[in-house]
């Protein structure tokens, strides 16, 4: 696979984001299983910190953008893609996307692998959905493994997954994806960071007003200090960014 340069793509320091909102995405996902083909889909939720490390590892950013699709998952980003006088429509928040994928996983009668978190975040999030979603059957595994643990992978494949929600954050998650998904046919791949937390109730998401604000990052920021050190990427992130802007 190779980086996509496509003109179709929003450029932000290398890194190629598709300009499409989460009711484009709903529906490119709802062809993606009508359609007759056995190829997987792999979807990439890039937000600052992603974008940052992507623009300091030259083999992550291939890998993320030899995805499908890259979403612009945080404000940054589509604030960046302004800057740089090439808008995106809107920002596509990974959970959100998550959670359009488990409706329509719950209309189909779908199989949903959740792969990611603590175990026993993982399992409460497995009893929170299923009672949410209760066509969907899923199964899961906490995501302190080695990447290359066959174990793990021979539970994913044996499941036979419609859909594949890692949540180990980057790059982890994509480099585990990049890894196995050879092993799967028409299975949706989606990197989906700390969604598994919040879907599992024991991590809130930042209130409506943090989110219309777009000041989600401060939330969690508030709730969790551990993240001041994530959030030193940010600042780099916009320096790189006015950067680009100032030699194009």
């Amino acid at each position: 696979m190779t980086e996509n340069n496509s003109i179709n793509k929003v450029d932000v320091l290398s890194v190629f984001f598709d300009n499409v909102t989460l009711m484009e995405m709903r529906n490119h996902i709802k062809r993606f299983f009508l359609a007759d083909k056995t190829k997987n889909l792999f979807i990439v939720t890039a937000n600052p910190e992603i974008v940052d490390y992507a623009t300091e590892n030259e083999t992550y950013r291939k890998l993320i953008n030899s995805a499908d699709y890259v979403i612009p998952d945080g404000t940054g980003i589509v604030k960046a893609a302004r800057i740089l006088k090439t808008p995106l429509k809107t920002r596509v928040p990974g959970i959100e996307l998550m959670e359009e994928c488990l409706k329509i996983a719950h209309a189909n009668k779908q199989k949903v692998f959740l792969l990611g978190a603590k175990n026993d975040v993982v399992q409460k999030a497995e009893q929170e959905l299923s009672k949410k979603y209760p066509n969907i059957n899923f199964d899961v595994h906490h995501g302190f493994f080695d990447l290359a643990d066959e174990m793990v992978l021979k539970q994913v494949t044996s499941f036979d997954p419609d859909y594949v929600f890692v949540g180990m954050g980057y790059p982890r998650q994509e480099q585990w994806i990049e890894r196995h998904a050879h092993r799967f046919n028409k299975t949706l791949f989606m990197g989906v960071g700390g969604s598994i937390e919040v879907l599992s109730g024991t991590k809130k998401r930042a209130p409506v007003l943090f989110r219309k604000l777009n000041l989600e990052w401060v939330y969690r920021l508030f709730i969790d200090w551990k993240r001041i050190g994530r959030i030193k990427a940010i600042p780099k992130f916009l320096y790189k960014v006015f950067k680009m802007r100032l030699y194009k």
